[in-house]
């Protein structure tokens, strides 16, 4: 019976002790989540982005680079190009370009949501009849904000 006790009292003193150093750890360092710190996610990288290089031609190599030949193209031509690049990666905004002819207010041709690998090559196909002589102009905008305008004229 001795033996049982003492068994007892030892095992109930084991107990007592891890009980008090767990009721210490837990009033020292609390049963709160970890302090981490606070991270604000930044503004959306596409803010600052530009179009860096675009050129519009009628000539592509065969890569698929433009051939600069200067801004006026012939009627008979049978497609415009926009190949542009960007100084970044897009990730949160929206990409479209618009075609303009003779500053009317509606586009001739409308690209929206453009998501593909850059450079970019769009392309304005002519009309069974041939392009309309002219000015033109086509516009890069990311989401609302126009972030270039490139005029280019189609000759007799």
């Amino acid at each position: 019976m001795l033996l049982n006790f003492s068994t007892n009292w030892f095992g109930r003193t084991k107990l007592a002790l891890f009980t008090g150093c767990l009721l210490l750890i837990m009033g020292c360092y609390g049963c709160a989540e970890p302090e981490t710190e606070k991270v604000i996610p930044d503004a959306c990288p596409d803010l600052g982005l530009l179009v860096t290089q675009a050129d519009v031609t009628d000539m592509l190599d065969p890569y698929g680079r433009p051939i600069d030949r200067g801004n006026v193209f012939s009627s008979s031509a049978e497609s415009i190009f926009l190949v542009f690049s960007l100084s970044d990666d897009m990730c949160c905004k929206t990409l479209n370009v618009r075609w303009f002819r003779d500053s009317e207010a509606d586009p001739i041709q409308i690209e929206d949501n453009l998501h593909s690998q850059f450079p970019i090559k769009l392309t304005l196909y002519a009309p069974e009849e041939g392009f309309v002589p002219g000015e033109y102009h086509v516009i890069i905008y990311v989401d609302l904000w126009e972030r270039l305008n490139m005029p280019f004229v189609i000759g007799e």
